[in-house]
């Protein structure tokens, strides 16, 4: 289903102006609504189109099929999440380790479940349209904000940061599958649980962190970076 004949997330044409950039916006809103009135199987342009108040041929102009659409629509809220990530790693810097898990189980968690309605429906969306591609460069992007955190740990040093960060990132993201997949426990408010969820994973990744790290310290300056500590 994926297209093959150009990168599947790439608008024939670029937003350039803000006109543009507004019925791109208007476009992916619209097929968010379409898809979770009718699922990604029954969702067609037309609809898209219809609901986004724009033509048929304007929306082509910018995405030559359903499929180009609707992995444009996958890759930007994979990519909103990612930013999340990044954005608090790079907030986290220098910080302790209880202060990087928690700040990041809370981002992370809160960034997956903001909305979800829509993110279980473009979970199922990414089984059909093959998003191996698309979580891959996911995956990579935030691996690569979460080593550079570690890295810069007060007062901690791990032998092998990259392991580290893989087994952190992936412990969080297992009961959010379970969410995604409607195994959550029954009759539970989704909002209670992303709760509970953000601050059991802090704690469990907190004490993961403290436990492999070389060093780590819970004294009186655990959270101020060196210069100020001294």
């Amino acid at each position: 289903m994926k297209p093959a004949a150009r990168s599947p997330a790439t608008p024939r044409k670029s937003p350039q102006q803000a006109r543009s950039r507004v019925t791109i916006d208007a476009i992916f809103e619209a097929a968010l609504q379409v898809l979770l009135l009718d699922g990604g199987r029954q969702l067609t342009t037309t609809r898209v189109a219809e609901r986004a108040g724009v033509s048929v041929g304007t929306l082509y102009q910018y995405f030559q099929n359903k499929q180009v659409l609707l992995y444009a629509v996958l890759e930007r809220h994979i990519d909103r999440i990612v930013e999340t990530v990044e954005q608090t790693c790079q907030a986290a810097r220098g910080r302790s380790l209880e202060a990087m898990a928690r700040e990041l189980a809370w981002a992370y968690v809160g960034a997956k479940m903001r909305d979800i309605e829509e993110a279980q429906a473009l979970y199922r969306l990414s089984e059909d349209l093959d998003g191996r591609e698309v979580f891959a460069g996911a995956a990579s992007r935030m691996h690569a904000a979460v080593v550079g955190m570690l890295r810069t740990a007060h007062n901690a040093r791990f032998d092998d940061p990259e392991t580290v960060a893989f087994v952190f990132l992936n412990s969080m993201s297992g009961p959010i599958k379970a969410i995604l997949e409607n195994r959550a426990p029954a009759g539970v408010c989704h909002e209670t649980l992303s709760r509970q969820i953000a601050d059991q994973m802090a704690t469990m990744c907190g004490a993961y962190l403290q436990r492999v790290a070389q060093g780590a310290g819970d004294g009186p300056h655990a959270d101020v970076p060196p210069e100020k500590a001294a």
